[in-house]
């Protein structure tokens, strides 16, 4: 199907327009741009791999307009500057139903909420960090034991990384068993101490009594097993010793025990995620199932699981122990905010509300300073736009250049997005206790990449004070309350469980076996059981090449000998049997979004298997060599040059057909490709504009970015992605929500009509 339309760049979204849809894509969506060398159909190929797991191709039809397109992407993503520039300060939504984003949480009534300075006085309000003077990554109100004096807080904090001193996260409503975080104390070769931060840490585990036991019946948390979490493996915690931290010599710290719950570093998991998105991609390129042992190979349910089964720990310690909880990683503001926030939402039944999860995230993830501009990489970086070549040495020299860019890198990590796996797990294994569904877990997970609104921007709440965010950007709450409904579990029981005498009282004890835990299919835009199916033992097929041909080809055919597209085998009655297996089999060394590819260690080479025939054995030899040696020429070079496969198949097989009886006319290629387009959700696009060559150099306007359009003259360009993005009315992840952005369009330029289109079958990224 062809789709003729017009590509705009604009200040801050890529926009493809045609008659029936539009897709947008928000610049700090993008991970990595890549243009590749002219493709076999005679266009330049950029591939676009975006950070929400959308995958296009855009194809251009001469050298200058690719460079073009590329540098014109790469200078409107790559933001030098200031953080200013990004979206959220210039967009402005339609009439929002609510208002009240920016003071969903208040410290004051949430702690209250808890029972600070009313159900227990062993706590009090802290404004030490007013100005963020104490520590500038912390919120402004601090909640300390009653005990420990402002001044004591003062010294105690130069002890631990990052001034970040132990302080209240959560009281338990039952049993007032306290969770509080901090960062790693700076420990240090010398095994430095500090009198000040063991006497904060003594007060915390002394805060509450324990309950006093009913006659003749036992009671948990009769005697007191406070915790110390330390959420790093062993190996990790002892290494930093060297660098002048590490974790506490627990001969300091009394009425406690430590526990290490070897949950690993953010490098690791952005490998373990880059993995699990390659497995996804590779199966989608070829044209194949993807294989749940392939997946199970990146590891990610298995950290998934880690992050489950150390919330268990902490759950049991408050609710069963009646126990507190310290909780710390290196710097405290990752794993610790994962294992807080994870635990939180288990033990209180208001944190699974739609307004209690926004608390919740406020709370343990935007108050307490997660590096989110770092973590999501918000303001993008020029290595991620990569030139390819058909040169090895030119390839070779770029790779090196850019693995020698590293810092950047480096900070990014899906820290949040695991956390919000954790609460899809959660919620998949408990689906009735959860007011608030999955797509609004999916909503988050890709407005934490768009930019559109300033709560997910900064990495602190005092950088998000500096640059006015409240004033000068919306809130996402906003957004989510005032579509409430579309987020809403249809199953909620309104706490009817929470309340049932001989039930869980509200508190939640999750699975955590791995074996047990699902793949988020809804977030990588597939079906549950793509992802999460039994898998079935695979039967010789008689077509195993996944091939198709596009229109642009230059071997005319009114019908096809041979049903290759999808992989569709020829009719029963045919007695030719060809099985071919062709597989990615080389490594270019290009960086994929969401994986360091400086180790390959588990990476799995699948050799082509031999084309063969039942019947005529010269011909199919003769046909293997020939798919064997453009296989990988066309599906190596990173652009899914397929027609050139199967027109050798097609040339190929035609000879083989004359020998046989069997009428070639009962295969219809035009329904096989339909059959294709509803089975992978392939699309094909077709853009040009006739605008003149020239981009506006004043400012865009905030109802108007279509004032600062990028348009090329006579520019035609052709982009694949899922159908079921343009088709699907419920899941508008890659398709922008018209009623946000219609202030931003409407202005558009006009479709100029083309008599003679390329017509081009390529497959999304």
């Amino acid at each position: 199907m062809t789709l003729i339309g017009t590509l705009h760049l604009t200040t801050h979204q890529l926009i493809f327009r045609h008659p029936q849809e539009e897709m947008w894509i928000l610049y700090p969506t993008i991970h990595t741009v890549e243009r590749r060398p002219l493709a076999s159909n005679g266009l330049w190929p950029l591939l676009i791999k975006c950070r929400d797991f959308v995958f296009v191709t855009i194809s251009v039809p001469s050298e200058r307009e690719a460079i073009d397109v590329f540098e014109s992407i790469q200078k409107l993503t790559c933001i030098k500057g200031s953080i200013e520039q990004l979206y959220a300060f210039f967009y402005k939504p339609p009439s929002l139903t609510a208002n009240d984003g920016w003071h969903i949480y208040d410290p004051l009534v949430e702690f209250d909420r808890m029972g600070v300075g009313s159900k227990t006085r062993a706590w009090r309000i802290s404004y030490k960090n007013k100005s963020y003077e104490l520590c500038p990554t912390y919120p402004r109100i601090l909640v300390v034991p009653d005990k420990i004096l402002d001044s004591v807080l003062t010294h105690a904090c130069k002890f631990r990384s990052k001034c970040r001193i132990p302080t209240l996260s959560y009281l338990h409503w039952s049993n007032m068993a306290s969770i509080t975080r901090s960062s790693q104390p700076m420990v240090g070769l010398k095994q430095n101490r500090s009198l000040q931060d063991e006497k904060i840490i003594e007060a915390i585990f002394q805060s509450t009594a324990l309950p006093p036991t009913p006659s003749g019946q036992p009671v948990y948390g009769s005697t007191a097993t406070n915790l110390i979490i330390d959420a790093r493996p062993t190996a990790n915690a002892m290494a930093n010793v060297a660098m002048g931290a590490g974790t506490e010599n627990m001969d300091n710290y009394k009425n406690c025990s430590k526990q290490y719950m070897g949950i690993d570093n953010i490098h690791v998991m952005r490998e373990s995620l880059g993995k699990l998105v390659e497995v996804i991609q590779n199966a989608d390129v070829q044209g194949l199932p993807i294989k749940k042992h392939h997946l199970d190979k990146s590891n990610w349910l298995k950290h998934i699981s880690s992050l489950l089964e150390s919330s268990l720990v902490i759950i049991k310690n408050i609710h069963v122990n009646s126990s507190h909880v310290l909780i710390h990683c290196s710097d405290g503001w990752d794993r610790t905010a994962q294992l807080t926030s994870i635990s939180e939402l288990c033990l209180d039944p208001y944190y699974r509300t739609l307004r209690g999860f926004e608390v919740l995230i406020e709370k343990d993830w935007l108050s307490f300073g997660h590096k989110f501009s770092d973590r999501s990489g918000h303001l993008s970086n020029e290595r991620y736009f990569i030139t390819s070549s058909t040169n090895a040495a030119n390839n070779a020299f770029n790779s090196m250049q850019n693995k020698l860019k590293q810092s950047h890198v480096r900070e990014i990590s899906p820290v949040f997005h695991q956390f919000l796996d954790c609460v899809f797990q959660i919620l998949a294994q408990y689906p009735e206790r959860f007011e608030f569904n999955e797509h609004f877990l999916v909503t988050l997970h890709f407005h934490l990449y768009s930019c559109q609104y300033g709560t997910f921007l900064f990495n602190s709440e005092k950088e998000r004070n500096d640059y006015k965010v409240m004033t000068s950007t919306y809130s996402v709450w906003d957004y989510i309350n005032s579509n409430k409904e579309q987020f809403l579990n249809p199953s909620y029981d309104y706490g009817a469980r929470d309340r049932e005498e001989m039930g869980d009282k509200g508190v939640l004890f999750p699975e955590s076996d791995w074996k047990k835990l699902k793949y988020w299919a809804s977030l990588f835009d597939k079906r549950d059981e793509e992802l999460n199916g039994e898998e079935m033992v695979e039967e010789a097929s008689p077509i195993m090449a996944r091939s198709l041909w596009g229109s642009d080809s230059p071997v005319q055919r009114s019908s096809s000998p041979i049903g290759i597209s999808n992989g569709i085998p020829w009719n029963d009655e045919q007695s030719q049997t060809i099985t071919s297996r062709i597989s990615k089999n080389l490594n270019l060394d290009i960086e994929d979004p969401w994986r360091d590819n400086n180790t390959h260690e588990n990476d799995e080479l699948i050799y082509d298997e031999p084309v063969k025939s039942l019947h005529h054995k010269e011909s199919s030899n003769e046909l293997n060599a020939m798919v064997q040696n453009f296989a990988r020429i066309t599906l190596n070079l990173g652009v899914q040059a397929v027609s050139n496969v199967a027109n050798i198949l097609d040339a190929a097989s035609g000879n083989l057909n004359n020998n046989t009886n069997d009428n070639s006319n009962d295969f219809d290629p035009q329904s096989s490709l339909e059959n294709h387009e509803s089975r992978s959700g392939l699309r094909e696009m077709v853009s040009f504009s006739n605008k003149t060559n020239s981009i506006t150099n004043s400012p865009p306007s905030k109802s108007n970015p279509f004032s600062s359009l990028k348009s090329w003259n006579t520019l035609s360009a052709s982009i694949g992605f899922p159908t079921t993005s343009l088709k699907s009315r419920e899941n508008k992840r890659n398709t922008f929500p018209t009623s946000e952005i219609a202030d931003s369009a409407t202005t558009t330029p006009p479709i100029s009509p083309r008599t003679e289109p390329h017509p081009l079958f390529l497959y999304d990224s």
